[in-house]
């Protein structure tokens, strides 16, 4: 759970970016080398040509189109629910878009699936019933 929190805490701290990539590795080394190597984010199944990006590298992509996207990102976690072999989290997102200071506020379900004490997979879901059933169902 602890790695969990440190996670949103890591996005958050990141906070109003600039032109420059801010770089989760040199960011939060601890959170990074949480990370297993053969690491999955997967985009959100209702978002328009959702990636997979898998491996550590892979996954400073997702970190960047971010950035670029947003100017400003916070990722709240609202509450938490430890399934063992995996972790659930609602959570509620505020953003501004760069360029065109468009603010939005979103909710989300993430989660994440540990193996070994590293993160394996970690993916965003528009509902909280949509998260718990994937979860559930990789038991």
């Amino acid at each position: 759970m602890a790695l969990v929190r440190r996670n949103y805490e890591v996005v958050n701290a990141i906070g109003r970016t600039g032109d420059e990539f801010v770089d989760p590795e040199d960011l939060a080394p601890d959170l990074w080398a949480s990370l297993a190597p053969d690491i999955e984010l997967h985009g959100r199944p209702d978002v328009p040509d959702a990636r997979v990006y898998r491996g550590r590298e892979a996954t400073k992509e997702f970190w960047r189109m971010l950035q670029e996207v947003w100017a400003e990102l916070r990722w709240e976690p609202l509450e938490i629910i430890d399934l063992g072999h995996a972790v659930v989290v609602e959570t509620r997102i505020a953003a501004l878009g760069r360029g065109s200071d468009l603010p939005i506020e979103a909710d989300e379900t993430d989660v994440f699936w540990f193996r070994d004490g590293k993160i394996v997979r970690l993916q965003g879901f528009p509902t909280k019933a949509e998260a718990l059933e994937a979860a559930r169902a990789s038991a």
